[in-house]
């Protein structure tokens, strides 16, 4: 949508874009995407374990944090294919995500005590890029031949969360209802959320 954005916004002379570079751009960033991770599922303990491999080279989600970020969304249904719970739901009509009972892959970043002060906004998580000294959340999938020593070396490490050295993947177990006769399961990604649009 960025790039449909700019072209909004300027015209083409000025961006040297046109109908066919953006649409060649779309469809190199979707492959990007596709590619950038894998699933694993799997029942164990009469749960549900899903897998998320990152296969990106760099931390997943990567990039400009604020806004962007992955999620699992994971629907049960029963023996008819009707819905019987889902997890990670997002409404398209509200751009609202519904966090409760799943993971999401984000880094949440914002102001110390100090910095707060001398700015006059509000202490912790915000969308002040700019401002913010203070990572809160980073639970983005490291890549392959992650350690925390080298990561925390150059202050790229998790933050409220933990990965083992070498692990590239993160699991989350989810509880089967007993009505579910299966499950179908995406990981979504979101390059801007709407409380970063509406900051």
């Amino acid at each position: 949508w960025v790039l449909r954005a700019v072209r909004n916004l300027y015209p083409d002379w000025e961006t040297f874009l046109d109908d066919q570079s953006v649409e060649d751009s779309i469809a190199r960033a979707r492959a990007m995407l596709e590619a950038a991770s894998d699933m694993q599922l799997s029942v164990e303990g009469g749960k549900l374990k899903v897998r998320v491999i990152n296969e990106s080279g760099h931390k997943l989600p990567s990039g400009y944090p604020e806004g962007r970020r992955m999620w699992i969304n994971v629907r049960f249904l029963d023996a008819e294919g009707n819905l019987v719970a889902e997890r990670g739901a997002y409404d398209l009509g509200t751009a609202e995500l519904d966090p409760s009972g799943t993971k999401v892959y984000e880094a949440k970043l914002g102001l110390d005590a100090a910095a707060a002060a001398l700015t006059g906004k509000p202490e912790g998580p915000g969308f002040h890029f700019v401002l913010n000294n203070k990572w809160y959340k980073d639970n983005r999938i490291p890549p392959r031949g992650f350690t925390n020593a080298a990561f925390e070396e150059i202050q790229a490490e998790p933050v409220a969360y933990t990965y083992a050295d070498g692990q590239h993947w993160d699991d989350t177990l989810y509880d089967v209802p007993a009505a579910a006769r299966s499950a179908e399961v995406r990981v979504y990604y979101q390059t801007t959320s709407k409380e970063r649009v509406f900051a």
